[in-house]
């Protein structure tokens, strides 16, 4: 999982989620209204729109793994009527995970969602990710001791498959290639290299590009995972091509 910036929408898709919502707002049944809205071309707006924020592959915003084809609502439609339309409620989620999220939607003690937004939360601020396993797990809070809540409930089996032999295979797939692209940047140019031809510099810049699933590029350039080697060694020896990494991730 990884954080993901929300872009405005359309106009047209902008009026057209609002006169929505005005259906719901004055009583017509939820669920025929999703189902009528979401077979018009102007709903193809909203989905486009979210593919986009997703990139390239697509990709489901909760598991990263399968190709995202639904259209997910956070706060569940069935539970929370006034969101059913509201942009800042979509989410592009897989058929597997909108499904079994379903109207699960588990709150705190002040009635906020401990679920992780991708849109809205920093998902590595809450969850952990095993290299050995390929699982990501609730982030250890340093001082209670406790395991995080809002990274708890996301990596339950019973609300999202975020930890199925698939997709940690399929992050730990992309953690080798991401170690590989390192290890054979490092040996290419030596050890603390005055200068990197621009060609090398480029073939690992374009090497982590093409392996930024799973948010793994986020963990280990900004976050824990830094602290491992071969990543560690590449930010010693070459803090400027580090930084050029960061700033790759931050603006995809």
């Amino acid at each position: 999982m990884r954080r993901i910036e929300r872009v405005p929408l359309p106009r047209r898709s902008q009026g057209y989620l609002a006169r929505q919502q005005a259906k719901v707002d004055s009583g017509q049944d939820v669920h025929k209204v999703w189902r009528t809205a979401r077979a018009t071309s102007a709903m193809s707006g909203v989905m486009t729109t979210l593919v986009q924020m997703s990139g390239k592959r697509a990709r489901c915003m909760f598991c990263e793994d399968s190709r995202g084809t639904d259209i997910d609502h956070f706060w569940p439609k069935s539970r929370y009527k006034q969101r059913v339309f509201v942009w800042e409620n979509l989410l592009l989620a897989c058929t597997g995970c909108n499904r079994q999220k379903g109207d699960q939607f588990p709150l705190d003690s002040t009635g906020q969602p401990l679920l992780i937004d991708p849109t809205n939360d920093g998902p590595w601020e809450h969850l952990f990710y095993d290299a050995h396993t390929g699982n990501v797990t609730a982030r250890i809070d340093r001082q209670s001791g406790k395991p995080d809540a809002k990274g708890s409930a996301t990596t339950d089996p019973g609300i999202l498959p975020l930890n199925t032999d698939p997709i940690t295979e399929g992050r730990q797939r992309t953690d080798r290639n991401l170690r590989r692209a390192v290890r054979a940047f490092l040996c290419g140019v030596g050890p603390e290299s005055a200068e990197v031809r621009p060609e090398v510099k480029q073939e690992l810049l374009a090497a982590v590009r093409d392996n930024d699933g799973y948010g793994l590029t986020s963990w280990y350039f900004e976050k824990d995972g830094k602290k491992e080697s071969p990543f560690s060694d590449l930010r010693a020896g070459y803090p400027r091509i580090w930084e050029e990494i960061v700033w790759q991730i931050a603006h995809p």
